[in-house]
């Protein structure tokens, strides 16, 4: 609508400025000139979309037009079928840059970069660069003619778009592009043929771009070696003008064509007030900016002018740092508003040095919207900060730094390939020099060396940061926090892909910090670690404090409770059944150099949970039975049928549905909706030729949501709007919707708050009531020992021991630890 709305304007203005423009021959003019642009702009848009770019149309287009007409003239190939030799030719290009991208992995602007030089050249070669005539009335029509006045090459574009529209919102092909671009881990997880989709976009591109050679010889009667040059440009810019991501798993046909309409109206308005060329590339750069800038719609509510224009009374100057003469810092009456939404309403607490408080709260409930207020990357629209007895503004990162404050996310911010010690370095305010030049890097090892030995680290200085484990780099995290001379110390789900020894290592660490008079805030869902490290507990729901917790004064119940608002009793609940016969057999399975000679079991509506350390070959054991990995010795059999290494395909088949351990990378399409998400694999057998039905999906998405809780419920949301616990149950619905008998979940709460955590297990044991086999991998003993019937305990890739239920923590780790 914005679009329409603009071409309006913009045609309003120039018919103003010049009455001629309005004219109708010109209104079909600047329709004939946008339609080869439109023409290619929807293929250019398919392959946005599948997260490409192809700058090789314009050339390609050249090619084709010369190639064809040259193959017309000496042939003498009749008219309807030099139509159909432009468009294969224009499609073999096509095929060239999906082979080289999907096939051999090239990627997509190095290759049509050198389709572009390789097509441009083959135009002007056989061309001998010159003009190639064409003489067939049939080839001609699609250029010159009108049909009631209209231009046939403006018919095309629209019924192309139409096409377009139908193929990427109708059929089973266009949610494959769509999902292929949004995360294509998590499409080729979705079990989507991901190589051939990229493919067949490229040579949908390819046919196009034959298209628009076909308009454009037959407008001028010839081919042109340098016909379509800057066409990729217009294109893409009409792409990106309607709404197509650059990122990929966003765009719209209609909104490309609008794109298409608004260049040329622009173009011929401009070229009718007698503007220059380079004024023109001036707005139409302009344009393309600003729907970029349009696209970052996250980024910008983000931001406010508060952080264009920040105060000028800030306490903090820029070179000043006040942390060794602070004591607390108190958050007094926070409160954050989004736009519909008021993230923080009043929120008020104070963190002394010496102590650990967790920051507790459902996903959603404001907790990572706190932390980003401390950090200065969101300032609040109400409430003040104070340092001690003196308020300060935190307008950004660096002031937060400077007020004592480091944070520790999830997603570490060292950098690979530097050592330790240059990571280390990085945190302080000014990097050792001689003579205030070259790097000092002895000082710079020095000092990291001190750190380290001081705070008991087992890594080296001088090791790069990509050689470490993720326990490693979690502690070198806390010592750039430490070289920054932080005093308060954020940490957000920190031991969420640790190993329990390095789990162990992190809560000395902590200790250490404590005995520096530090204070840490540390946000977590895992209870066991809340009462083992925090004094204290406050918690949010739905942006509010609704109090706080002396621990361990405090029982597990009640703080559950004030999370939730409601008691939900055991967390982890168990429901007993009477398994049925052996659903899942893997007998001497071996694979790779991890896994050696596995054997177990899985019955119909039993749940076996699958543990041991990290590294003990969970994972790939799982992957294996999905069909995801590949085993070289032994056999997978689901109700006595084998299954093959490798061929995820048929595991599905047969009933194997496996949920992955990172959602974010292979769970979800965070650009698609939740039925989308939902339907994703379930349209594959319940669509007619592979055109969707609508209805049935809406039907299908409707029950999902319901059976599941996820909130909000609306099943056009994007699931990347959803909490991280609803984002794990649209993952699980999607396998659901195709009615598996075996559910492999691998930590399936990772991340996921407690309320999330008692629903989705709630919901796991009402499927092993129906009879659904279900083997679960969990890191999380309580959560391993709370549900399972039996747990099967992996060391080294090999079977260490079985356990009953009611076995113990010592129990496991005595068999985790057994071969290592």
């Amino acid at each position: 609508m914005v679009l329409f709305v603009i071409i309006l304007i913009a045609v309003a203005v120039f018919g103003i400025a010049t009455p001629d423009y309005l004219s109708p021959e010109n209104l079909l003019n600047i329709g004939q000139q946008t339609s080869v642009i439109a023409t290619v702009a929807y293929a250019i848009t398919a392959v946005i979309i599948c997260k490409g770019i192809d700058i090789s149309v314009g050339s390609v287009l050249a090619a084709s037009g010369i190639l064809a007409a040259l193959i017309m003239q000496n042939t003498g190939i009749p008219g309807w079928l030099g139509i159909i030799v432009v468009i294969l030719i224009g499609a073999g290009f096509g095929l060239l840059n999906g082979t080289l991208i999907s096939v051999i992995g090239i990627s997509p602007f190095v290759t049509t970069l050198a389709v572009y030089a390789f097509a441009r050249g083959v135009a002007l070669s056989f061309s001998g660069s010159q003009s190639v005539a064409v003489d067939s009335s049939l080839y001609l029509w699609f250029g010159h003619t009108d049909i009631a006045g209209i231009p046939v090459s403006l018919l095309i574009a629209v019924v192309l778009a139409a096409l377009w529209m139908f193929l990427l919102n109708r059929t089973i092909f266009g949610r494959w592009v769509y999902a292929t671009g949004g995360n294509t881990e998590a499409a080729h997880a979705s079990l989507i043929p991901v190589r051939v989709t990229c493919t067949l976009i490229y040579v949908f591109a390819g046919a196009s771009a034959g298209i628009g050679a076909l308009l454009t010889t037959g407008r001028v009667g010839s081919a042109q070696p340098l016909a379509g040059f800057g066409l990729e440009f217009s294109a893409i810019t009409a792409a990106i003008i309607g709404g197509a991501r650059l990122a990929g798993g966003q765009g719209s046909i209609l909104g490309t064509a609008l794109g298409a309409l608004l260049l040329g109206v622009v173009n011929t308005g401009l070229s009718f007030l007698q503007v220059s060329q380079q004024v023109n590339y001036f707005v139409t750069g302009g344009f393309v900016l600003v729907a970029v800038l349009l696209s970052q719609r996250g980024l910008l509510q983000g931001m406010s002018l508060k952080a264009l224009f920040p105060p000028k009374n800030v306490s903090l100057s820029s070179g000043e740092n006040i942390t060794q003469s602070v004591n607390s810092i108190e958050l007094k009456g926070i409160s954050k508003i989004f736009p519909g939404v008021k993230a923080l309403s009043n929120v008020s607490l104070r963190l002394n040095r010496g102590e650990v408080v967790a920051l507790m709260g459902e996903n959603g409930a404001g907790k990572s919207t706190l932390v980003k207020v401390l950090s200065g990357i969101y300032h609040p629209e109400e409430g003040g900060i104070w340092l001690d007895d003196a308020e300060i503004k935190l307008t950004s990162p660096a002031e937060s730094r400077r007020a004592g404050i480091s944070i520790i996310h999830q997603h570490f911010s060292l950098i690979p390939e530097l050592t330790v010690a240059e990571n280390l370095a990085l945190a302080q305010t000014k990097l050792p020099r001689y003579f205030g030049i070259a790097l000092n890097r002895k000082k710079m090892r020095q000092h990291a060396r001190t750190l380290i030995n001081e705070l008991q680290l087992d890594v080296d200085p001088d090791a790069k940061v990509a050689e470490l484990t993720i326990g490693q780099c979690q502690m070198v995290e806390v010592a750039k926090a430490m070289m920054a001379d932080a005093w308060l110390i954020v940490m957000d789900e920190p031991t969420s892909a640790l190993t329990n020894p390095e789990r162990d290592q992190l809560y000395l660490l902590i200790d250490r910090l404590l005995k520096r008079n530090c204070c840490v805030l540390y946000i977590s869902h895992k209870m066991q670690e809340i009462y083992t490290l925090a004094s204290r507990a406050v918690v949010l729901r739905d942006g509010q404090k609704v109090g706080e917790a002396p621990l361990p004064k405090t029982s597990e119940s009640e703080l559950i409770n004030m999370m939730v608002g409601r008691d939900i009793g055991n967390v982890f609940p168990w429901h007993e059944t009477v398994p049925g016969e052996a659903l899942l057999e893997v007998k001497d399975l071996s694979a790779g150099g991890l896994l050696q000679n596995i054997n177990l079991t899985v019955r119909h509506g039993e749940l076996v949970a699958l543990t041991g350390l990290m590294g003990s070959g969970r994972t790939e054991l799982m992957r294996c039975i999905a069909g995801l990995g590949h085993f070289n010795h032994g056999s997978i059999t689901l109700d006595a049928q084998k299954m093959t290494s490798g061929h995820a395909r048929r595991a599905s088949q047969l009933g194997v549905a496996y949920v992955p351990e990172d959602r974010h990378k292979e769970g979800f399409i965070g650009s698609m909706s939740l039925k989308d998400n939902i339907s994703l694999r379930w349209i594959l057998h319940n669509s007619f030729v592979g055109i969707l039905r609508r209805q049935a999906i809406a039907k299908l998405a409707k029950n999902i949501i319901t059976q599941l809780g996820v909130r909000p419920s609306n099943p056009e949301n994007l699931v990347a709007s959803l909490s991280g616990g609803n984002q794990q149950k649209i993952v699980i619905g999607k396998w659901l919707a195709t009615r598996p008998r075996l559910l492999l979940l691998d930590e399936p709460t990772n991340g996921v708050d407690v309320g999330a955590k008692f629903e989705i297990h709630n919901l796991i044991a009402e499927l092993k009531q129906q009879g659904m086999g279900i083997l679960m991998v969990s890191s999380e003993l309580p959560e391993a020992l709370g549900v399972a019937d039996r747990i099967i305990v992996l060391s080294k890739g090999r079977i260490a021991g079985e356990l009953p239920r009611g076995a113990t923590e010592e129990q496991v780790m005595s068999l985790a630890f057994k071969y290592v």
